[in-house]
């Protein structure tokens, strides 16, 4: 059995509970052939094979980002104004003036990241605070979150939108003291703006993909879920995968309701090769909790809202069912409690049909109770710990102590025996590195310190398992993907050290080299 690439002197954490650890592995063909201690690896060495040696540094799986909006990453690097970290308005409106003269012309202006939270004025922004910026072109900016965004007046009228517009469901648009629209539209009414913008081209999706797959694979990220992909971005997808210039492995997920509208998009063909699946169909329950959209069973704190409930049972199942009877497996968003009893609701009468493959996408605030259903029907939970750190002053600001100690509970998920797949929603946030994400779970720490549900740490093993196998048993691949062992592609990781049984809050881990099909694909040094 000999072996093109042999890894040896290394500490390899497989993630295959059989066996947990390695010194050295074997591959051919792309696939691992062989893992077990350097004697035994070194044996299938021969004229040709390439050697490395890892220097007692770990070696892991390829991290699995199981949600992760590849298309909008890359689009924050190529065509939108990135917002993220603004602390004031004035500091934001400056921003956009200057990119608006960076860009001249009449076309729309495009920005995201803003965070009310981290602003001085700790409000959102309106079409008043906009039309400071220009009165002559359209302005649409989003909230870090994706689930509020904001026009200015010229957006408004070239939208054709006025104070009785017909909003779709799951959607609001909050009107100003005077009757009219604020500027203010959440959930599915964005698409009252975002939808009279003109469309990206193939060839736009295509650079920002590429944009994406830089970084992601400088952190090791060797897999994707892109979890809400329009008809338009999935052709983009399968001509990519077709011209073989898809870089890392993408899992796309259409979308059946789109933002904007009331229609039902057709279930697409189910797809599956090296580097594209299409498997999975995903729908929206509620909105975000760091912007107080997620649908509570009880209004926010200091607030009378309860949050936008976007799905209800009667129209959720059908639509649900209909993609399953065509080999579909099902996400659904749901972070706030109300969301998730919905969710599973028609979950149970999903499974009781006989539909598997089903999960649930961020999980916010799970009851024992909604653990427990989820056990039963085998729902996986795919949820963001690096929310804990870059949105946690959200959490605080909007939830009394009982719901924010118990907000993404991944311990009480792990000891309840659900599957979790941890990841990044980026760029909801804008660190998405693995690393910061398995250090959030660890320490579950805000960006101030603050500890945010301290009884719901897990430990270092537990937070890379869930980036790694937990993601690939929620993405339907655990055959052949998430750890080091014989049979499965080799897509692997280098360290930078080896891991001990924790992870210091600020002790430097990264990757150094990152491999797909046993070729490298990343390297931040050499190894010889």
């Amino acid at each position: 059995m000999p072996a093109e690439l042999i890894i040896y002197n290394a500490d390899v954490l497989t993630q295959n509970k059989h066996q947990p650890g390695a010194q050295a592995f074997a591959v051919d063909k792309g696939v691992f052939i062989a893992t077990g201690n350097n004697e035994d690896i070194l044996q299938l060495k021969e004229a040709n094979t390439k050697m490395i040696n890892a220097n007692g540094k770990t070696v892991l799986p390829g991290f699995i980002d199981a949600h992760i909006h590849v298309w909008k990453v890359g689009n924050l690097k190529t065509f939108l104004l990135d917002l993220r970290g603004v602390s004031s308005l004035e500091e934001m409106q400056d921003k956009l003036s200057d990119f608006a003269r960076q860009n001249p012309g009449t076309g729309w202006i495009q920005a995201r990241g803003f965070n009310e939270a981290n602003m001085k004025e700790q409000r959102l922004p309106d079409k008043n605070d906009l039309d400071k910026i220009t009165a002559e072109r359209p302005l649409w900016i989003i909230r870090t979150c994706a689930h509020i965004g904001i026009a200015n007046s010229k957006a408004i009228e070239l939208s054709n939108i006025i104070s009785q517009s017909h909003i779709p469901a799951g959607g609001e648009m909050r009107l100003g003291p005077d009757g009219k629209p604020s500027g203010i539209f959440t959930e599915s009414a964005l698409g009252l703006i975002s939808n009279n913008i003109p469309a990206y081209s193939g060839d736009d999706y295509a650079l920002m993909i590429k944009a994406a797959e830089e970084e992601l694979l400088s952190y090791g990220i060797t897999s994707a879920t892109d979890p809400a992909v329009m008809p338009d971005l999935l052709a983009c997808y399968h001509q990519l995968e077709k011209e073989n210039k898809l870089r890392i492995r993408i899992n796309a997920f259409p979308v059946r309701v789109p933002d904007g509208s009331d229609d039902i998009l057709q279930v697409p063909e189910l797809y599956h090769s090296d580097k594209l699946t299409v498997n999975t169909v995903k729908f929206f329950a509620d909105g975000g909790l760091s912007g107080m959209t997620a649908a509570m069973k009880k209004p926010y704190k200091n607030s009378s809202s309860a949050g936008i409930l976007r799905l209800n049972e009667e129209f959720f199942y059908p639509i649900a069912k209909e993609a399953a009877d065509r080999g579909f497996r099902i996400a659904t968003h749901a972070i706030g409690d109300k969301a998730i009893d919905v969710v599973l609701n028609v979950y149970e009468k999903l499974y009781g049909a006989g539909c598997r493959g089903l999960r649930i996408e961020h999980l916010g605030l799970p009851s024992d109770t909604h653990l427990q259903h989820m056990k039963e029907m085998d729902v996986d939970c795919v949820s963001q710990s690096i929310f804990i750190k870059e949105l946690g002053k959200n959490f605080a600001l909007y939830l009394e102590d009982e719901r924010l100690q118990r907000t993404y509970p991944y311990r009480s998920i792990l000891k309840a025996g659900v599957n979790l797949a941890l990841s990044s929603d980026a760029p909801v946030v804008k660190d998405f590195d693995p690393v910061t994400g398995i250090k959030a779970a660890v320490y579950r720490k805000d960006i101030a310190g603050n500890i945010i549900g301290d009884e719901e740490t897990i430990s270092l093993q537990d937070a890379i398992y869930a980036y790694t196998m937990g993601a690939a048993k929620a993405n339907g691949n655990a055959h052949e993907a998430g750890s080091i062992e014989a049979g499965k592609k080799a897509d692997f990781i280098l360290l930078n050290k080896p891991l001990q049984k924790t992870i210091g809050e600020n002790e430097d881990v990264h990757v150094t080299a990152t491999y797909i099909n046993g070729q490298q694909l990343y390297s931040r040094q050499s190894f010889s």
